[in-house]
């Protein structure tokens, strides 16, 4: 039986509530947020860390605001590429970051570029258009976050200035 990749995902989300995505490279239409797998030893917030800095150029020394408690996996498609064939799926651990900044301050060639462009999404709209193999995990990532998201905002919200 071939194992499970260990793997971070990350969801950046704004003071609008939306969530940063990027659309994969050579696949049109597919957004999806940053995610990575772990080096060897490497702790999954160390991971998620580097990811967003190397998927986006997003360096954030902020605690995140969510850590899902438990890891999700999903299985690849038959289609996955050669270098991940070795393995059955992934298993992630996700984190949430607050970042109000713009798009236009990322990079997306900091590392091997996996994206070509990056777009805010209401939290919804992506998970209604996330492609198959990936739909239970987006589910639960919007069940569980979108709240944690709403009270984040919510006190962000009533602090004063």
């Amino acid at each position: 039986m071939k194992p499970y990749r260990k793997n971070v995902g990350i969801v950046v989300f704004n003071s609008a509530g939306q969530v940063l995505a990027g659309e994969r490279l050579g696949y049109a239409g597919n957004f999806q947020f940053p995610q990575g797998g772990l080096d060897a030893d490497e702790e999954p917030l160390a991971a998620a860390r580097r990811e967003l800095y190397e998927e986006i150029g997003l360096s954030l020394h902020e605690a995140p605001v969510y850590e899902l408690p438990e890891w999700l996996q999903y299985d690849f498609p038959k289609d996955v590429p050669a270098r991940l064939k070795k393995y059955a799926g992934q298993r992630q651990r996700w984190f949430f970051f607050y970042w109000n900044g713009s798009i236009d301050e990322l990079r997306l060639d900091q590392g091997e570029q996996e994206f070509s462009q990056l777009r805010w999404f209401d939290f919804r709209e992506l998970v209604e258009q996330i492609v198959p193999f990936k739909d239970a995990i987006y589910r639960r990532l919007y069940a569980e976050g979108q709240p944690v998201m709403e009270r984040f905002l919510a006190a962000h919200r009533s602090r004063p200035s």
